[in-house]
Formats: C-alpha cells, sequence, structure tokens
C-alpha cells in the first residue's frame, strides 16, 4: 500500500511537470551549468560541509538526553554516515537507523538507549523542519496559485499551526513530568532546553541545506523566506517518497511552486548542480572515506582501534556501497539519454567503425541497468553481486570511452572499482542473484531511475520531431535514434527484469532431506520430552543440524521465510547456538528465520538473535496424575461416554505391527472423513495420511461392534514425559461423541502407561492479552478470536479443551520484528495449509 502511494506520488509529480516540458532547452541548462562560477560552487560546497556538520548535534543532544556521551569525532562519524545513507538510498528513517544501532551498540550502548535515541533524532528532525517550513511561510508573500490548486488564504494559517506545534513540544518538555503516551508506549520528554535546542540544530541544518541552493539560483530578488519554505516542503517530499536521493520529486515540486524570475532552465541546472553537490559529493566523500579505512584494514596498519569498528563497518559497506552502485548505474543510464561530446565522436569516427560505437553506447546504457539491480545484492552482502560488480565496472570503464563521454566518465567507473575492490569480506552470502528477491521499494527505485532516463531523453530531443527519426537509422550524429533504441532495449530489459524479481521466489538447497538423515533424526528423536517433534518423521521437512548432530531444526521455505516448526530437537545446551547458525545461513541466503509454535521455555534464545515474539495461542496439557472422572464437574462427560458405550464402542491401542495389518481399513476411514468434510491433506505442522508415516507409531482405535471406525496415531516420547496425537479420523458409523470417548480411554491409558502429560495440542489465538501496554498485533489477533467464530470456531476449540481441565501453556511465533507478522503469517500459512511430495527415499 505504501509502495502505492509512493508510486501514484511520483508519477503524479513527473507528469506536471511533464506537462510543463516545452519550456525547458538542454542545450540552456547545458551552458548555465558551465556558466557557474567558482564562487557560487565554493558557497555551495561551504554550506554543503556546515550542513553535515550540524547534523551531528541531533546525536550530540540525544547522547545528552539518554545520560551517555561520546567524543565529538565519532559522534560527527557516525551522523555524517547516517544521513548520507538516509539522504541517497532513500527509507530515510530505516537506513538512519541501521547506521546508528550497530555504530552505537559496538561503543557500549543498549538496544533501549540505542531506540531512545534514534527516536529523539527523527523527533528533532520533523519537528524542526515543520516549524521552520511554518515560519517561512508565515514571513513570506509565496503563492501556489496557478500551480497547485492551494488556495493562498490557507497558507498563513498552516505555517502557523506548523510553527505552534513546535511551540507546543517545548512547552510540553517544560510542564509535562510523566511525558507522552503512544498506544499504550510512555515517551519520556527531555527538558524544555533540550527541546529548544532539537527545534534549532534542524533549523540551523535546514537553511544550512537551503543556503547552499540558494545561492545557485541566479535571481537575486527571491525572497530567502519564500525559498525556504518551498525548499522544506521539496525536502520533505523527497524523503517521504522514499526514492533514493528524493530523485525526482524534490526537483519536481521546487519547479512548480517556487516564485522565481529565474526561467525554468536556469532553475533546472542550479537544481542539477545542488544535487550534484550535496547529495553525490558528500557519498563519494564517505565511500572514499570507508575505502581507506577498510584498505588501511587489509594491508593490516589499521591498528586496534580499526578492529573494534568492524562491526558497525560490517552495516555500513553494504549500504554505503550499494547507494554508491546504484547512483553509478544511474549516471550512466542518464549519460545515454544525453548527445555526445561532437569533438570525441569525430575523434572516434576516425579510429573505429561506427557499428562499434553504436553497440557500445546500447551496451554501457544496459550496464547502468544491470548495475541498478547489483546494488541491491551489494546490499544483501551476496558474494556473487560483488564479484558481478567488479566486472560490470571494469568493462564498463573502457566502454564508455567507446561510447563519447569522455574520459571523465571512465575515470569515475575506475574509481567506483577502486573503491569496491579491498571490500571482499563483506560479501559473504552464498545466494543466487537470480534467486535474490527484491523488496517492493526497491524495484520501484529501479523503475523510477529508468524512468528518469527515458524522461531525460524526451526533454533533450523534444524540439525535434520523432516521426522522421527511425530508430534502427545508424549516424554517428544520429542522436535521437540512438536515444530510441537504447530507451526501447532498457525499458524492455527492466521491466523484464523488475517483473521477474517481483514475483521469483528463491528456493536455495539448505539443510538436509529427511531420508539422507533419517538415522541422527531418529536418534535425536529419543532424547526428547515434546512428542510434538515426532513431526520429525513426516518426510516433508528439511533439518539443520549442529556440527554435533545432538540436536536439530525442521523446517521449510516459503518465500524469504525459513519457517521452523517448533523449537529446536535434542540437546537443549546446544539450541542457543544452533538458533543463531540458523538465522545467519538463512541470512546468507537472503531469507529470514520465523520460529512457528515456539514454546515459552525458550524465548530468551530467540531475543537473544533479534528475534520478537509474539504471542499467538495456547497449547492445553492435560497432567495425567490429576486427571480423574470422579465429581459433579465430570458428570456432563461420563454420560457421553455411558452413551457411547451403550453404542457397543471399545478402545483398542495396535500395536506398530497390527497398525500394518489394518492400514486399508484405516486408509478409506481417513478418504471417508476428508470428504465429509470437504478437506484435503495439509502437512508441516499436521500429519497426513501416509502408510509409511503411520508405521512409525501406536495406533488408539475405537470399535463398534468389532469394526474400526475411529482412529488416531500416538506421538510418545521415550522419557514417558509426554503423549500426544496426531490425525483424528473417524467415518459415519460412529457415534456423536466417539472422539471424546477416543481422548478419555487414551488418557486413561497413558495414565497406566506412566505418561507425566497429555497434549491437547493448539488452540488458536487462545489467551491473547489486549491492553493498553501490549503490541498492535496482539490486539488485531484478540480480534480475530472474539469477532472470526464464523470462519474457524476459535472459542469453539478452547471450550472443548477446556473439558479436560488442562494447562494452559502459551505459544509463540517468534520473527525478527512484529511489524512483519501479516507477511511471516502468510508465509506459514502457505506452507501448512500445503503437502508437498516427498523427497525420493523418505519413505524408505
Amino acid at each position: 500500500m505504501v509502495t502505492l502511494a509512493v508510486t501514484v506520488l511520483v508519477v503524479g509529480l513527473m507528469y506536471l511537470l511533464f506537462q510543463n516540458l516545452s519550456k525547458f532547452d538542454y542545450r540552456s541548462i547545458l551552458h548555465t551549468v558551465k556558466s557557474y562560477s567558482a564562487l557560487s560552487i565554493g558557497l555551495a560546497v561551504l554550506f554543503t560541509a556546515v550542513s553535515y556538520l550540524l547534523m551531528g548535534g541531533y546525536d550530540w543532544l540525544g547522547q545528552r538526553y539518554i545520560g551517555k556521551r561520546q567524543n565529538w569525532k565519532r559522534t560527527l562519524l557516525v551522523a555524517f554516515y547516517s544521513y548520507v545513507l538516509s539522504l541517497n538510498v532513500g527509507l530515510s528513517i530505516v537506513s538512519s537507523s541501521a547506521v546508528r544501532y550497530k555504530m552505537y551498540q559496538g561503543w557500549g550502548y543498549s538496544p533501549k538507549d540505542i531506540a531512545k535515541l534514534i527516536v529523539f533524532a527523527s523527533v528533532s528532525f520533523w519537528l524542526g523542519l515543520a516549524v521552520l517550513a511554518g515560519v517561512a511561510l508565515c514571513a513570506s508573500e509565496v503563492s501556489f496559485d496557478g500551480a497547485y490548486p492551494i488556495p493562498d488564504a490557507l497558507v498563513r494559517p498552516v505555517g502557523l499551526l506548523m510553527a505552534l506545534a513546535g511551540v507546543a513540544y517545548v512547552l510540553a518538555c517544560r510542564f509535562s513530568k510523566s511525558g507522552l503516551s503512544f498506544w499504550g508506549r510512555r515517551l519520556a520528554l527531555p527538558d524544555w532546553k533540550a527541546g529548544i535546542g532539537q527545534i534549532g540544530i534542524t533549523v540551523a541544518d535546514t537553511v544550512a541545506a537551503a543556503t547552499a541552493l540558494y545561492f545557485l539560483i541566479p535571481d537575486q530578488n527571491l525572497s530567502f523566506f519564500a525559498f525556504t519554505s518551498i525548499f522544506c516542503i521539496a525536502f520533505f517530499g523527497g524523503l517521504v517518497s522514499s526514492t533514493p536521493g528524493g530523485i525526482g520529486v524534490f526537483e519536481t515540486v521546487f519547479l512548480l511552486f517556487l516564485p522565481t524570475s529565474a526561467d525554468n532552465n536556469e532553475l533546472l541546472a542550479a537544481l542539477l548542480v545542488y544535487r550534484a553537490i550535496y547529495f553525490l559529493l558528500p557519498l563519494l566523500v564517505a565511500c572514499s572515506l570507508f575505502a581507506v579505512l577498510e584498505g588501511k584494514s587489509v594491508m593490516g596498519v589499521a591498528g586496534p582501534r580499526m578492529a573494534k569498528a568492524q562491526g558497525w563497518l560490517s552495516v555500513i559497506a553494504p549500504r554505503l556501497l550499494s547507494a554508491f552502485i546504484f547512483a553509478g548505474g544511474l549516471l550512466l543510464l542518464l549519460a545515454g539519454s544525453l548527445p555526445s561530446n561532437t569533438l570525441h565522436a569525430e575523434w572516434l569516427e576516425s579510429l573505429f567503425p561506427l557499428p562499434l560505437i553504436q553497440l557500445s553506447h546500447f551496451a554501457v546504457s544496459l550496464i547502468g541497468l544491470v548495475l541498478l539491480f547489483l546494488a541491491y545484492g551489494i546490499k544483501r552482502k551476496i558474494d556473487s553481486a560483488y564479484y558481478l560488480t567488479l566486472l560490470v565496472l571494469c568493462v564498463a570503464a573502457p566502454l564508455s570511452l567507446l561510447r563519447g563521454d569522455g574520459i571523465g566518465m571512465g575515470l569515475v567507473l575506475a574509481v567506483m572499482a577502486g573503491i569496491l575492490a579491498p571490500c571482499r569480506r563483506y560479501f559473504y552470502r552464498k545466494s543466487s542473484l537470480l534467486d535474490l528477491n527484491m523488496e517492493s521499494g526497491s524495484v520501484l527505485a529501479v523503475l523510477i531511475a529508468v524512468g528518469s532516463s527515458i524522461y531525460l531523453g524526451l526533454f533533450v530531443y523534444h524540439h525535434g520531431a520523432y516521426e522522421d527519426q527511425s530508430w534502427w537509422q545508424f549516424e554517428l550524429d544520429g542522436e535521437k535514434p540512438r536515444f530510441l533504441r537504447t530507451s526501447f532495449g532498457i525499458a524492455l530489459l527492466g521491466f523484464l527484469l523488475a517483473g521477474y524479481k517481483l514475483i521469483h521466489t528463491a528456493r536455495p538447497d539448505a539443510g538436509e532431506p529427511f531420508w539422507k538423515k533419517r538415522e541422527a533424526v531418529e536418534r535425536i528423536l529419543a532424547t526428547s520430552s515434546v512428542a510434538s517433534a515426532n513431526l520429525a518423521l513426516m518426510g516433508d521437512k528439511r533439518f539443520f543440524f549442529n556440527e554435533q548432530e545432538s540436536a536439530f531444526i525442521m523446517f521449510r521455505i516459503s518465500g524469504k521465510t525459513w519457517v521452523s516448526m517448533g523449537d529446536p530437537v535434542g540437546d537443549p545446551q546446544a539450541f542457543k547456538e544452533l538458533i543463531r547458525e540458523f538465522r545467519e545461513t538463512a541470512a546468507r541466503f537472503g531469507g529470514q528465520p520465523v520460529f512457528y509454535q515456539a514454546s515459552k521455555d525458550h524465548l530468551f534464545n530467540y531475543v537473544d538473535v533479534g528475534l520478537r515474539p509474539v504471542k499467538v495461542g495456547e497449547i492445553a496439557r492435560v497432567r495425567l496424575a490429576d486427571f480423574t472422572l470422579e465429581g459433579s464437574k465430570r458428570q456432563s462427560m461420563r454420560s457421553r461416554l455411558k452413551r457411547a458405550a451403550k453404542k457397543g464402542c471399545s478402545f483398542e491401542v495396535l500395536s506398530q505391527a497390527d497398525a500394518l495389518l489394518e492400514m486399508k481399513t484405516l486408509r478409506a476411514i481417513s478418504d471417508e472423513w476428508l470428504t465429509a468434510k470437504k478437506s484435503k491433506e495439509k502437512g508441516f505442522s499436521l500429519g497426513y495420511f501416509d502408510e509409511a508415516y503411520l508405521a512409525n507409531f501406536r495406533i488408539a482405535v475405537v470399535r463398534v461392534e468389532g469394526e474400526i471406525v475411529a482412529f488416531t496415531n500416538i506421538w510418545e516420547t521415550k522419557s514417558r514425559q509426554e503423549l500426544s496425537i496426531d490425525l483424528m479420523r473417524y467415518t459415519h458409523l460412529a457415534p456423536p461423541s466417539v472422539m471424546e470417548f477416543l481422548f478419555v480411554e487414551l488418557i486413561q491409558w497413558a495414565k497406566a502407561e506412566g505418561f507425566s502429560f497429555f497434549d491437547l495440542r493448539v488452540a488458536p489465538l487462545s489467551g491473547i492479552t489486549v491492553g493498553n501496554a501490549v503490541p498492535i498485533a496482539h490486539k488485531l489477533l484478540d480480534l480475530v478470536f472474539n469477532h472470526g467464530e464464523n470462519f474457524y470456531g476459535f472459542r469453539g476449540i478452547r471450550s472443548y479443551k477446556e473439558r479436560f481441565n488442562p494447562e494452559w501453556e502459551p505459544i509463540y511465533v517468534a520473527s525478527p520484528g512484529s511489524w512483519r507478522l501479516p507477511f511471516v503469517t502468510a508465509d506459514v500459512t502457505r506452507v501448512v495449509s500445503s503437502r508437498p511430495a516427498k523427497a525420493s527415499g523418505a519413505a524408505a
């Protein structure tokens, strides 16, 4: 939904700009760019540097807020890296938060303190931006009429409300002792002086950033207040769009809204130069700084300080290099839409045949598109993406010379390769690039980049007609046909790759199949005290073992989710390390682990590796020593059992050998039950009827006049700690209370056999606690439990199991974050509701 909204925003703004395409002239823009004086460029660079230095104030104030200070070098470093990434990568909150989290964690900050600091910095920025925009709107005579249907009468009131938001925040900091409450979470406010500082830092930072652009606009009579108000709106729009650098959105807002006497060509030229100075230049500095540090580390001359920094460098490197590679790919695409340098083109004509020059132009533009996709692989730390990116850059550098870009473009590509080369150790994940699933936001960024390059070509060549230009026309000065060929090629390839990445699901060959590791699985199962661990014998899962093969995780992969069925099985001492290794292995393949129906006993192990548990129901466990049919509370149960007995029901436990003799009868009962229920077999968390699977267990049956009318297979533990059941099937000949009769008889049999607990399995969504202090996910699940009875019967399941007076134990889904619960649920549902074909040898 968010991606769709961003797409509509970007497309809408680009359409408005396209409507005014005739106002622009490529040569005039290029002339304006070349005419900038060294003083104007120098002032823009100076105020850019001031802006990035002031960004350190967010972290400095945040450190004071949580009571843990760092030296000024570290503070500036974390601010510089986080904001370079947030401004160039898009998804600013996610990008900057990841960098801050890893760097501050390496400096000994607790997750709680880091979260407070991140929230503090985010509140500072957005609040300060709103206040500055509000003051500028109130103090200026800016008019929106004619550019967009915003009545001028609303400009000052809206500005006043935005400014008053800052006043209200400072007053809250001064007089509120208990802080603010959001969705049951309480946020402690800083003192009022720090509140003023939050707003002041953002105002100073944004004014410096705006001033850098103000010096580039050739309009001496432009009101700085009017300019600043539009700058805040454009900057806000670029950040909200989540596109890399707010590309397209930032420029469009300025061109539509800014009241200036400068013509559109001059204004667009100023915006392009500003983007190079404020966005790309800091990114180049950050990448160069990182490459120097990394080069020292590789050469072994960095010292102990560098060794301590490896934790946060491992987070910064892929994101920083990804932004850099994406910018390089975009640069190649945009250069492919521009006319070649005439003198360079004539020199090429004298040395190389025309088809080779044209082919180079086409190839380099396609390489630019490939770099956009490779940037995502770099971000995900894929080793093949690293090697392929280096290869592509080395090939593109000489080809760009043949294309007519001049030495500058080849030098830029060579520098990019030089920065990437020493960073090999950060790309350790083994995964196929074709199997790597891209998020929709990343695909959107690629499509916007491709659209921008085509848009630029339309803008450059819009003064001439296209009808008389054949796209297959090959001439040295045939710029339009060349642009048409290139645009068609990159658009076709871009949409094909984007579509493939959106719909393709990676299926890495991870873990071991059951048939290959059956002996180890059965050996470990013999040590387990959890009856449901017998699901491992179904043969529909893969197994992830620790090095000693004393424990395993049984799992299946759906989409990007590696779904583990329950907790690890085996030696509890091995669980912590096994869970950590499982998560790291999933990450190497671009996946994420989820533990479905995890118990409370091992929650600390999941939390320790960064997973967040969300309660999704309860398990009913009957303590057999306390179970009895005596007493008034069991009167109704005794009555139902007597009626079943009068119908001729008798209970029997078949040995494994006897069960094999009755397998055809059991198959017929199962088929009739599935037909009557209009259901299909499921797997993963439930057994399905399979002779090889059922041959592992004793079978409890109910007979009427000697004929089997109901059955269930028995899950037992060698330690006799727990017993449970799996398949429950019966025919139309069975009396109404046959399953309750089966349960009670089996419970009494298990008690006589010396078992401690009888597991009645899961009651979904049962016991979800609601209130102001619980996560939103819990409230949604509680809503489903209380109002979803017509669809599933959640209350009915719990009420039925409550008859046996069980002890209720919570079960959880442990995933990387509660915000991913809807996606996790979709993947788990696909796993649970499907019965895959067994691997060869599973039944052996």
